[in-house]
């Protein structure tokens, strides 16, 4: 179990660190969702077919760990993200903490990484479903 963990740790470490520069340097605003749903369904299927034990939990924990990677990525790469991400500025200055973007994407970042767990978990409850009748 130890060895699927850290194989799981270190592909979400790279799963974030690459979605967050593709994000910022590749891939337009307007299919970052797309991207998005993609992370969620490749970090379900990941853990379906590496943990057995403990599944959602794993699952939920690689969700937060790709999430943390891509948040600090965006942040090593402040102004580009920023500029990559006009769109989004507006609402940010809105809520801006300490008058700063970092701290106002360090205080909304875990609200999506929670996200990004829960539905990762919701995919994998569904495929159970869907693919066995059952939840587990």
């Amino acid at each position: 179990m130890t060895s699927k963990l850290n194989q799981g740790i270190f592909v979400s470490v790279i799963a974030g660190i690459v979605t967050g520069l593709t994000t910022i340097f590749v891939i337009p605003v307007k299919f970052e969702l797309l991207v998005w749903g993609l992370l969620i369904i490749a970090i379900a299927l990941f853990a379906k077919r590496n943990f057995n034990e403990k599944l959602y939990v794993n699952a939920f924990l690689l969700a937060i760990l790709t999430g943390v990677c891509i948040t600090l990525t965006h942040l090593l790469f402040l102004d580009s993200y920023l500029d990559s991400h006009a769109s989004e500025i507006a609402g940010l200055d809105e809520i801006k903490i300490f008058n700063s973007y970092v701290w106002t994407l360090l205080a909304i970042a875990p609200v999506y990484w929670v996200v990004l767990g829960i539905v990762s978990c919701l995919v994998i409850f569904l495929t159970n479903k869907v693919t066995t009748g059952k939840s587990v």
